[in-house]
């Protein structure tokens, strides 16, 4: 208790003190809050200040609230003479993929070697996948595109396979 109050009261007692300490006229601001406020995020794009709570009274009050009046219409748009740039075409697919699906072929366009260790079998598979995924391509020739995908998988999965295989071997450098 400070001097005979309350804390609930000597706040009290030190908010009303505050409120007759502070001019009545604030015309440049809209709140009491000190610090930060939302005021900051847009004060470079305002031109004068924030009306107080009376102007902004009398400025609703002097607009009538009428239903015949209509609505402003918007301003056209203007019009420059300079032609807009047309949308750049997508890339056309190379459906010419598509048609080679033996596995001779899958494997040529993989470039399967012998020597590729496990990181780079998995690099050319998300390789391959990137431009032969059956989710990327168009739908005539998704059928296409999911064969192709999986052969390409059998394919680095058996390459995996004698990866480890020789690995595995005793007596042989891998």
């Amino acid at each position: 208790m400070i001097v005979g109050l309350s804390s609930f009261e000597a706040v009290l007692d030190r908010v009303s003190q505050e409120r007759e300490d502070t001019p009545a006229d604030r015309s440049g601001s809209w709140t009491a809050m000190r610090g930060w406020n939302s005021s900051f995020v847009c004060a470079s794009f305002r031109t004068q200040p924030w009306p107080s709570r009376e102007q902004r009274g009398a400025a609703h009050s002097a607009v009538p609230i009428d239903a015949s009046t209509p609505a402003p219409r918007p301003k056209p748009a203007v019009h420059n003479d300079t032609p807009t740039p047309a949308p750049k075409p997508k890339p056309a697919i190379d459906t010419s993929l598509f048609k080679r699906l033996s596995p001779a072929d899958v494997a040529k366009d993989i470039n399967l070697l012998a020597s590729d260790t496990p990181a780079e079998l998995q690099s050319k598979r998300r390789r391959f996948a990137r431009l032969n995924h059956p989710d990327r391509t168009p739908a005539e020739w998704r059928e296409a595109a999911t064969t192709r995908m999986k052969i390409a998988n059998h394919l680095v999965d058996e390459a995996l396979r004698a990866v480890a295989a020789r690995r595995n071997r005793p007596g042989v450098a891998a």
